[in-house]
């Protein structure tokens, strides 16, 4: 069975050394593999992980020693071990991929490995490897999650769906982000000039740090539609105003915030100063649709719905946006922003890009 190499050329002396201390031969004999071996190259580390190491299998395939599902190939020296499972698993080739790999443990016992490829034995069918590898494929390579032949059913669908449309809603984003690029170069060559007019000296673009799927931070771009200093001005006005403090606070923004220039109030009237964001579409750090993203400290308003919110990407627009957007209170947007994490699909999308075009027309305020 050919694999490219993933341990230095010595693996087997320092295999037979390791194996003289008793805790690690236990853990050997009953995993196969240990859980920090050092014989793995920095290269071989990468190359489990993203499971490219088992590529040159296609050889294998190719020569009909085996197939693309079915057992994990079993050593020689394992024969004895396998006991009564080894006449069920010799009537199948081994496979690249099979019920051991969608089972997305890194470490499990020879006896669990044994009882899967029994399963699988009596489970087999063209349906069943097409579901093996479709789960190969969207999940095993992440190591998430823990799947058994007998409720492949449920989870495969599911999983598959949500595959299926987050691949189509990246390709929607890619040519939506490049279309909004495209309208982005000429329409910041407008505002600089605009700004020169109105003798605005400040940088066309602002970028702040915002949370993005899986909590992960970034820097989202606007265009800048707030004068110099625009936060250490509303600090010092929360201070002073009990009223804009109690306002800010239930909304996160200011109905009439007199840190907006006057070209900023058309930018953000007409959900201008948004097309900067096309370019964190394009990065993939955003989405044309999905949650707005928020900074830190505002996602701890979201509370138990805190994890559901961050498992998407953050979009341009998004089910809150295009519901009311900023007429809408701070826990309405909580419970807008929550359905769409639980219930996204390309369909759902469709309908909020459409209302969002709407909204904007109507100047519903902005998004």
């Amino acid at each position: 069975m050919y694999k490219f190499r993933t341990m230095v050329k010595n693996a087997d002396e320092m295999l037979e050394t390791m194996l003289q201390e008793e805790k690690m031969k236990r853990e050997y004999e009953t995993f196969r593999k240990f859980r920090n071996d050092p014989r793995i190259t920095k290269i071989g580390k990468f190359l489990r992980k993203t499971s490219l190491d088992e590529f040159p299998q296609f050889i294998n395939v190719l020569k009909g020693e085996m197939s693309l599902v079915g057992p994990r190939p079993y050593l020689p020296e394992e024969k004895q071990k396998m006991g009564e499972a080894y006449n069920y698993i010799i009537q199948h080739k081994p496979g690249m991929t099979g019920a051991y790999q969608i089972s997305g443990r890194q470490r499990i016992e020879f006896t669990d490995r044994l009882d899967m490829d029994v399963r699988y034995h009596y489970t087999k069918s063209v349906k069943t490897d097409l579901k093996i590898i479709l789960i190969t494929m969207l999940i095993t390579l992440r190591r998430k999650e823990t799947y058994r032949i007998v409720n492949i059913t449920a989870d495969t669908l599911d999983y598959l769906s949500k595959g299926i449309t987050l691949f189509f809603k990246r390709i929607i984003d890619i040519i939506g982000s490049i279309v909004g690029v495209a309208i982005l170069i000429p329409l910041t060559t407008i505002v600089w000039i605009i700004n020169k007019l109105n003798k605005e000296d400040g940088p066309i673009f602002y970028s702040q740090e915002r949370i993005g799927k899986n909590g992960e931070h970034f820097k989202m771009y606007k265009f800048r539609s707030m004068v110099v200093g625009a936060e250490e001005k509303l600090k010092t006005m929360l201070e002073q105003d009990e009223e804009l403090r109690k306002e800010f606070e239930e909304t996160r923004k200011l109905k009439n915030d007199p840190r907006i220039t006057k070209i900023g109030k058309f930018l953000r009237k007409t959900s201008l100063d948004e097309f900067p964001q096309f370019i964190n579409v394009l990065k993939g750090e955003m989405s044309l649709v999905g949650p707005r993203a928020v900074i830190d400290g505002e996602i701890e308003l979201f509370g138990e719905h805190r994890e559901e919110v961050l498992s998407v990407k953050p979009g341009i627009t998004g089910y809150w946006a295009a519901n009311g957007r900023s007429d809408t209170s701070y826990e309405e947007r909580v419970k807008l922003e929550t359905y769409y994490a639980n219930n996204m699909s390309i369909l759902l999308d469709i309908e909020i890009l459409f209302k969002t075009v709407i909204s904007v027309l109507k100047k519903e305020g902005a998004i």
